[in-house]
């Protein structure tokens, strides 16, 4: 198969990513639940990979909490900061990860929510500027929009977040592998990214970073390991975000994917922005597909103007085995900024693809349009 939804979770693992699930694997032992060799080594590796994370994302001062997705830190981050009472301003760009959660408190009548839509596709810092009021206290945006590839300026946003006094939450389950995010420098508070897609880890991970000034509510409760004379949750990280026994695998493999990807990650994106402008420039060329993402980016999104749009990725699955998704792409509210009322096509470029695997698609989407 051609694989074109790396969007969805990267087909490609390194090797050193294989081999270290199957040494943990093989060598299973609780990190933080017992003295002995092999659960002290276990930690050490937990411990190794909170700090490459933290490395990769220049976040120097920060926490490192381990989840089983990039959903989970997200709501994590909403829930465990939310104010009574408070505001919170996010973008039409969002995930249902972050729209969700945040829908949910609004709905409850625990906050109030502002979305700001795209000017000309985009997301302008004034906007954001705007709707901050006194009773504002969160800023929510991603570093990647996994429907039109579009990355919103967040130094720009973090500097109104810091000016400000609010928290500034980064989605970077699309972006963390694609598009450079500096935890300090961009003024992020927290940060969640998902283990499994651009950073080339195993899926069941994910993690939230975020500043150690930061406060941040536990969602759940449970064994920790430690303080297990009480009660009550214990109240420093990473314990008293992280009940229960940790994905050791994944997170093993997660701490090599993510190596990895920060070795490559000038030949990545060199690689991705090459096959980004083929297909745009492609795509464009045929007749019956308009085009909705940033050529450049690792996400190209089209739509049929003849509504024959699900029936294209249909084909490019049962006929040329080619994989990509149709869909809403779990981000309802840019399809109604965009006007659209249907789903699309999302071909996702990840590291496993070639310029003749680009090629191959082309020519599947031209003999596609010429049956319909």
């Amino acid at each position: 198969m051609l694989y074109f939804d790396n969007a969805a979770t990267s087909r490609f693992k390194p090797r050193s990513v294989r081999k270290a699930a199957i040494s943990a694997l093989m060598r299973s032992a609780n990190p933080g639940r017992g003295s002995h060799s092999e659960a002290m080594r276990a930690a050490m590796v937990v411990h190794s990979a909170r700090h490459v994370i933290a490395e990769y994302a220049h976040a120097k001062n920060a926490n490192v909490i381990f989840t089983k997705n990039c959903t989970e830190a997200l709501n994590l981050a909403i829930l465990g900061t939310a104010k009574l009472g408070g505001h919170v301003i996010t973008t039409a760009f969002e995930h249902n990860s972050v729209l969700r959660p945040l829908h949910m408190l609004k709905k409850e009548g625990l906050i109030s929510l502002s979305v700001v839509s795209p000017k000309d596709g985009k997301i302008r810092p004034e906007d954001i500027l705007s709707e901050i009021n006194e009773k504002s206290y969160l800023v929510a945006v991603t570093a990647m929009s996994n429907v039109t590839g579009y990355a919103p300026p967040l130094a720009e946003i973090g500097e109104i977040c810091a000016a400000h006094g609010l928290l500034f939450l980064v989605d970077g389950a699309q972006g963390l592998g694609h598009t450079p995010i500096d935890f300090d420098a961009m003024h992020i508070d927290l940060l969640c990214g998902a283990g499994h897609k651009s950073l080339h880890g195993a899926q069941g991970t994910g993690f939230l970073i975020y500043g150690k000034n930061t406060f941040i509510n536990p969602i759940m409760y449970g064994g920790t390991g430690t303080e297990s004379d009480k009660l009550t949750q214990p109240l420093l990280p990473p314990e008293s975000l992280e009940s229960g026994t940790l994905n050791y695998t994944g997170i093993s493999a997660l701490r090599k994917g993510v190596l990895w990807t920060e070795k490559h990650a000038e030949k990545l994106l060199k690689k991705t922005q090459k096959l980004s402008e083929y297909l745009h420039e492609e795509i464009a060329k045929l007749s019956g597909l308009q085009l909705i993402s940033v050529s450049g980016s690792p996400i190209v999104t089209f739509y049929s103007t003849i509504g024959q749009t699900e029936r294209i990725a249909d084909e490019l699955n049962e006929k040329y085995d080619i994989a990509v998704r149709y869909g809403l792409h779990c981000a309802p509210l840019i399809y109604q900024a965009l006007a659209l009322s249907d789903g699309t096509v999302r071909i996702s470029i990840g590291a496993n693809n070639s310029l003749w695997q680009a090629k191959r698609l082309v020519t599947a989407l031209r003999e596609i349009l010429a049956r319909v």
